[in-house]
């Protein structure tokens, strides 16, 4: 919160998402220098792509934080601190997604294999 004045509109971020300790621990078992085959899916790109671009665009609101704070339009500087709460909180549920995806199928390719 940038001033205890100007609260900013309660749209709490999204939760993230946490890769399931038992997929980390299995992937973890794989020795790094073996190689891993990895098919994608149609969405573990789409997750790629979007967790990219809600970073860049959580990058741009925070610029827009920073342009507002500094020029006292505090109100709008607290909406747009929000939003990129919830773009970044976006953008880490998207690359965490597909790291739990690219574990998955690097673990189901190794048994199939």
């Amino acid at each position: 919160m940038l001033d205890d004045t100007h609260q900013p509109p309660h749209v709490p971020a999204p939760e993230l998402f946490t890769i399931p300790t038992a997929l980390v621990e299995q992937w973890n078992e794989i020795p790094q220098t073996e190689r891993v085959v990895i098919p994608l899916t149609r969405q573990d790109v789409d997750h790629l792509l979007l967790g990219l671009l809600r970073a860049l665009e959580s990058q741009s609101t925070l610029e827009r934080v920073m342009i507002d704070w500094s020029n006292g339009r505090l109100d709008a500087a607290n909406q747009s601190l929000a939003e990129f709460r919830r773009q970044n909180a976006d953008a880490q549920n998207n690359i965490r997604q597909l790291a739990a995806a690219l574990m998955a199928s690097a673990l189901r390719e190794r048994k199939h294999g």
